[in-house]
């Protein structure tokens, strides 16, 4: 056990045969070497004797053992020293008895008949005799040198490569758990560790677990945040910024400034013995995460399964494997970086969005939450849709940014509102509110100029006809009757315009009524006829539905297009291409009769179909809209079974949007 602090020196092993062709002999000594040339050990069977001398005079530092041992097999990075029929055997045997990386050189005579094909052997770079001179073994020696030193270089290629795989795999990974279970995966993988786990820190410090894999308890947490305390292993290496490479988990010093806690060993009846904890650094140089790997094994694939397997078959965490879990902590720890950077953006990104969209909505206060219930219905449709087999439906699926897509597109989807002018945006009923008030001031103005136009006839007739008082109070009181009598009419007849200025009123109801109020009249102080209700007020009281005339009604679907005018302003990333035309087709119909384009089926896309489902249900339920009441879901299901009959909305999409029940969840 104790804190890594820099890779070994490598040391090669020059492995030789001794005569006795039944056994092998080998040894690799590592120790922490501080000199820049190989160390050589050279170990000798017996009846090698002879070439101690020469090995003595090679020009690196050598140390001379004696080993035998039958059952042993050449370690990586060796040189065998092996006779034909030593080799001759091995190679029958199978490269079993040859494991990791071998340099071979030859020990017999060149008439030696049993040499046959064996010089053509890759891995053979010499031949001695045993009368050959120092300098022939010197040779062979170096040949076998550079020949491990390029299958080394081979190996360090092919291991960085897959490094720079796993690397691209993690920059390419954006969602943060996912990104998480990849790193403790491809770690796993390359180091051969059973288990694993992965923390993460906060903006504050705190320490958190995040994810856990072991391939002998077959378990994989989920994705979760527990606070990890700053005493654990992975807390005190989250404090001191070093890796530790602990032995044996159970065999911490009291004295250690960091516990291993059993409790997880217990509830899964494991042994964690090995543990090399290595902290994950950002760019900055910040700690940003722990990656802690688990009892590394002698055969990654191997299954631990009992008492014996975690004493036998588990073993410390060497130098390549630290160097290597190094290696790719260092990707992690910039991937993450990246990975939260990324779900920044994306918060602020969607931040932005929603205080465009409430923005927006702050100028029609009587839609408020309209964009964001319509994101709703719409982004459940899209995702039953992707899950349904249908015939039609079966080919259409939507990844995870597309799905993003398609939610930003029906926030967005109302943007061009914020082009239509204000007066027309909130008009909730047929006349403009000024225009009523207008219109009442008429009225008043009208009761006035009959009122003085009587009371002044009444004077003349005095005057003219010289009535007595008697009959001047009779004509005065017949005059006030007939005031009283207009009066009423008056209020009637606002009665009537006040009624009709319902956007829910039809005009059918109140037609010979409002027709007939257009012949009255009356006269201003100069006697000039005035009509009561002007031609603009009649012809926006009698529309049929709603409150907008045809030109109003003209700049409110202009929001489409300056939705899509304003969206196409901005450099969406490739993921968002698409969202300014989805946003652009939501109120077009699959038989060509929408706006603001009138485009047909084909070429509407799938998004924006789905969208108009959700828009309209919105619209037609929604019971924040003062120029209509709200109908109720099961009406609002029938208006549009009857658009989906009629060939305007998708008959398929709008059967998934009822089998899912996609309209019941809202956002207000």
């Amino acid at each position: 056990m104790g804190q890594y602090d820099k890779p070994q020196k490598r040391v090669y092993s020059f492995i030789i045969y001794e005569h006795n062709p039944s056994s092998f002999m080998t040894k690799v000594i590592k120790e922490d070497q501080q000199a820049n040339d190989p160390v050589v050990q050279v170990l000798l069977g017996r009846g090698t004797e002879e070439l101690s001398a020469a090995l003595a005079q090679l020009p690196w530092k050598c140390t001379v053992r004696t080993y035998s041992d039958p059952e042993h097999t050449p370690l990586a990075d060796s040189i065998a020293i092996l006779t034909s029929e030593q080799l001759r055997q091995t190679l029958a045997e199978g490269e079993s008895r040859l494991q990791g990386q071998t340099a071979i050189i030859l020990y017999a005579a060149s008439g030696d008949p049993g040499l046959g094909n064996l010089l053509e052997n890759p891995d053979v770079v010499g031949l001695i005799e045993p009368s050959s001179s120092h300098e022939a073994l010197l040779i062979s020696i170096k040949a076998g040198l550079q020949r491990l030193g390029q299958i080394d270089g081979l190996h360090s290629t092919e291991m960085l490569e897959r490094i720079l795989e796993i690397g691209r795999a993690l920059a390419a990974e954006k969602d943060l758990d996912t990104l998480l279970n990849l790193i403790l995966t491809h770690t796993r993988s390359i180091t051969g560790a059973d288990g694993a786990s992965i923390y993460t820190l906060d903006i504050e410090g705190r320490l958190y677990f995040r994810l856990w894999q072991n391939a002998s308890t077959t378990t994989m947490t989920e994705a979760q945040k527990t606070l990890v305390g700053d005493y654990s292993v992975a807390g005190y290496v989250a404090r001191s910024g070093k890796p530790l490479n602990i032995d044996d988990a159970y065999a911490i010093p009291e004295s250690s400034p960091y516990r291993f806690n059993p409790a997880s060993d217990r509830s899964l009846d494991y042994h964690t013995r090995s543990m090399l904890t290595l902290p994950l650094i950002n760019k900055k140089a910040e700690v940003v995460g722990i990656l802690q790997l688990i009892n590394r094994k002698s055969d990654a694939d191997l299954i631990l399964k009992n008492d014996t397997d975690f004493k036998t078959k588990t073993m410390p965490f060497d130098d390549q494997s630290i160097q290597v879990a190094l290696a790719l902590a260092g990707q992690a720890g910039v991937a993450i970086e990246n990975s939260n950077l990324y779900a920044d953006i994306e918060r602020l990104f969607e931040g932005f969005i929603k205080a465009s969209v409430k923005a927006i909505e702050a100028r029609d206060p009587t839609t408020a939450g309209h964009s964001f219930r319509v994101a709703n219905f719409t982004e459940r449709l899209a995702k039953a849709v992707d899950r349904n087999d249908g015939h039609r439906l079966r080919d259409i699926f939507f990844t995870v940014e597309q799905m993003r897509e398609i939610r930003y597109a029906a926030l967005l989807h109302d943007f061009g509102k914020v082009g239509v002018r204000e007066d027309v945006l909130v008009k909730a009923k047929k006349l403009h509110p000024q225009q009523l008030a207008l219109l009442k001031q008429r009225f008043n103005y009208a009761r006035a100029c009959i009122e003085r136009d009587a009371f002044k006839a009444l004077i003349v007739m005095r005057d003219e006809e010289s009535l007595s008082p008697e009959e001047f109070a009779v004509k005065r009181r017949e005059i006030e009757q007939l005031l009283v009598d207009e009066s009423r009419q008056l209020e009637e007849n606002l009665r009537l315009i006040l009624k009709a200025n319902e956007p829910t009123i039809s005009y059918a109801e109140i037609e010979d009524q409002l027709k007939a109020l257009t012949t009255y009249t009356f006269k201003d102080e100069t006697g000039q006829a005035i009509s009561l209700l002007q031609t603009f007020e009649f012809a926006d009281l009698s529309l049929t539905k709603g409150s907008l005339n045809e030109q109003e009604r003209r700049e409110i679907e202009s929001h489409v297009s300056h939705t899509f005018s304003f969206l196409k302003l901005i450099p969406w990333t490739s993921n968002l291409s698409k969202l300014p035309e989805i946003a652009y087709a939501h109120h077009e119909k699959l038989d060509g009769s929408g706006y603001p384009r009138g485009i047909s089926a084909t070429d509407i896309p799938v998004q924006s179909k789905i969208m108009t489902i959700a828009d309209i249900f919105d619209a037609l339920t929604a019971g924040d809209r003062p120029y209509k009441q709200a109908l109720p879901r099961e009406h609002a299901l029938d208006i549009l079974s009857e658009e989906a009959k009629a060939g305007k909305i998708d008959r398929d999409l709008y059967q998934v949007f009822l089998e899912a029940r996609a309209y019941e969840s809202a956002i207000t």
